[in-house]
């Protein structure tokens, strides 16, 4: 899977469309590796979509078929 992928992903999950992946700290991620987080294993950042909304998101493998996601929107 690679970055543009899973923007794609999320958008289709948040049915926006998400422009932007950043790391948690809020640097541009430029691969999945950027974005890796060993504990709990997964992913995790923030995104930026379309509509200017910013989301903090986390997405995890509970088995070895299910990927599970969850965000929060960003409050100023």
């Amino acid at each position: 899977m690679t970055i543009d992928d899973l923007k794609r992903d999320f958008s289709d999950r948040l049915g926006a469309r998400v422009e932007a992946l950043l790391t948690r700290g809020g640097e541009p991620a430029w691969e999945m590796k950027d974005l890796y987080q060993p504990s709990p294993a997964g992913f995790a950042g923030c995104l930026i979509c379309r509509d200017g909304k910013r989301l903090t998101w986390e997405l995890w493998q509970e088995d070895e078929e299910t990927w599970n996601f969850q965000s929060s929107l960003l409050t100023d």
